[in-house]
């Protein structure tokens, strides 16, 4: 299986670090964070809508450009 490559957008204040994957470059929105050092993904599950562990390797790029690279 290959990679997911994410883009580091921001942190917040709690220290969670929000992502977008090569899907939602360029866009307002990020579909992954790392809270509490577990990378998540917005997704359907127990809760409904939320952010679940995500446990397939990842890559975290530098810039957009290194995402849209795929």
């Amino acid at each position: 299986m290959n990679k997911i490559r994410l883009t580091k957008v921001d942190e917040m204040k709690d220290g969670t670090t929000r992502l977008q994957s090569q899907l939602y470059v360029g866009r307002d929105s990020c579909d992954f964070i790392i809270k509490e050092g577990v990378l998540m993904c917005w997704g359907t599950g127990e809760r409904g809508f939320d952010f679940y562990a995500y446990n397939a390797p990842y890559e975290i790029v530098e810039s957009k450009n290194d995402n849209n690279n795929c």
